[in-house]
């Protein structure tokens, strides 16, 4: 195990501990902070000036910068039928507004990081090196991959400064667009905020035949809320931020609010909340459509589901075709976050260049229904919070223990899941290995695509329960569950499931 992840200070994002005392001043810091126009203004306190509003909107004009696309990583070797992969830790620096570079802490030193491409059942070795420099323990997770016990990422499995582990995926199970993050149990958020994550993403031959868009008509879109200082640096918070900590600024691939030249015709987005806390609701200028063709680990839909408005909570994906063959050259399509402010409302835009032929397809049949084993159990978690003798987030009236098992399924058994949320807070709840499907969100049949997608992550509303039907496929061993708004799991809404045999 790593030094203690209550400890102060873990890399420049981190800050200390804290007191019951100073958690309560600090979530009205939060939303202070979240209320201002700019995160400069929390910084130097001069905000209120029209020469510094001025700037703020020059340094995050929206649509001025390209969309970028992460670089698809090469193995350095595929002898055996494994592809082999090397992946450094570093310290990097990113042009992402006028002026100073942002300093980054993440995979290879980019943000995001490199996009590994696997196939389905053809095994995949990852040395994952840790040079960030900054003295802190780090731990790999690939979210929504069925992977054995000890290559998941469990919070105790850590890599210390300097060293070196190798994660074996063995990617039995269907295409799906998946990820790679930090995961280290108390500073999860602080290394995600500084730049670790990456795609991952598996393809299979059924997949390849459907005709569904590919190469560059593939695209990957990675969402989520930053904040800058003064200098163009992120900026978190000294304090630790239970509630979870909110951005004022979007990046989608790592650049604010971009643009993305795109042709008439058909185009896949694969689109991933990777966000702290915040929650996106999805929606195109125009009324245009969306057609949703797969979600989460489970990959593709049974069926496409036409949607106006996809809501995403953090680490949830959305697979979509947008059908741009309708709009002539020179139109312009804003993606938007329905539910952001007036800093995060707008997400990024297509601009339409150019007609092309059309080579791609949606069909209106994707893949056969994943036949389910017979529900042999079930389980009820309640969601909550308590302030004493420190603030903590748990699952059952307990926080995260190392050393605690909380339910011990079956390998090949599916069980009915109850997430009970007692409160006003957002909790979107993951399970490693094991995908399920919605039942129910306050006892309401859920939409669509929810309802035939299999998942990993869900998100349970304040005061309501959401029931999923979880199938505990893959491999025996110990793994976690928790809540994906990252400062609820660092600060112990986190519980261990022994997969037996």
């Amino acid at each position: 195990m790593g030094s203690d992840p209550r400890a102060a200070a873990r890399g420049p994002l981190a800050g200390p501990a804290i007191s019951r005392r100073r958690f309560l001043h600090g979530v009205a810091g939060a939303a202070l902070l979240c209320s201002l126009e700019g995160p400069a203004r929390t910084v130097l306190g001069r905000g209120t000036s029209a020469a510094f509003r001025a700037q703020r909107r020059k340094r995050f004009a929206p649509f001025e910068s390209e969309l970028p696309i992460p670089p698809v990583l090469e193995p350095v070797s595929t002898e055996g039928g494994v592809d082999r992969y090397e992946i450094t830790m570093r310290p990097g620096e990113q042009q992402i507004l006028e002026g100073e570079p942002t300093r980054i802490l993440g995979y290879e030193g980019m943000f995001p990081g490199p996009t590994i491409k696997a196939e389905r059942d053809r095994p995949v070795e990852v040395v994952q090196r840790n040079d960030l420099g900054t003295g802190e323990d780090v731990v790999v997770h690939l979210h929504g991959g069925v992977t054995e016990p000890e290559s998941d990422g469990h919070p105790d499995d850590v890599i210390p400064p300097g060293g070196e582990y190798t994660y074996r995926y063995a990617n039995r199970q269907r295409a799906a667009t998946l990820w790679y993050h930090e995961h280290g149990h108390g500073y999860t958020a602080k290394g995600v905020y500084a730049g670790r994550a990456g795609m991952y993403l598996v393809d299979d031959p059924e997949e390849r035949a459907l005709g569904l868009p590919r190469g560059e008509y593939d695209v990957p879109l990675v969402i989520c809320d930053r904040s800058f200082d003064e200098d163009n640096q992120f900026l978190y918070p000294s304090y630790f931020p239970i509630d979870g900590f909110y951005g004022n600024t979007i990046l989608v691939n790592g650049a604010v609010i971009p643009r993305m030249r795109v042709e008439r015709r058909l185009y896949r987005f694969r689109i991933l909340n990777a966000s702290n806390a915040r929650t996106l609701e999805l929606v195109l200028s125009h009324g245009a459509q969306m057609i949703q063709i797969g979600a989460d680990s489970g990959g593709l839909l049974p069926r496409p589901v036409k949607r106006r408005v996809i809501s995403l909570c953090p680490a949830e994906r959305a697979d979509v075709v947008i059908d741009l063959r309708e709009f002539t050259p020179g139109s312009e399509l804003v993606l938007r976050n329905r539910a952001g402010d007036e800093a995060t409302r707008r997400v990024m835009r297509f601009d339409v260049v150019r007609g092309g032929s059309e080579e791609a397809r949606v069909p209106k049949r994707l893949r056969d229904p994943v036949l389910w084993p017979e529900v042999v159990g079930e389980r009820t978690f309640t969601l909550d919070f308590q302030t004493s003798p420190e603030p903590q987030w748990q699952i059952n009236g307990k926080g995260f223990d190392h050393d605690r098992i909380d339910a011990e399924p079956r390998l090949g058994t599916a069980e009915l899941w109850h997430w009970v949320n007692t409160g006003p807070g957002l909790h979107p709840m993951h399970t490693h290995l094991a995908h399920f499907q919605v039942v129910s969100v306050g006892g309401r049949k859920p939409g669509p695509a929810d309802r035939r997608a299999m998942k990993d992550t869900v998100l349970v509303p304040p005061n309501e329960t959401v029931t999923v039907k979880v199938l505990f496929a893959g491999f025996p061993g110990r793994y976690v569950f928790h809540c994906h708004a990252l400062e609820h799991g660092d600060r112990d809404m986190m519980g261990q499931m022994r997969v037996r045999p």
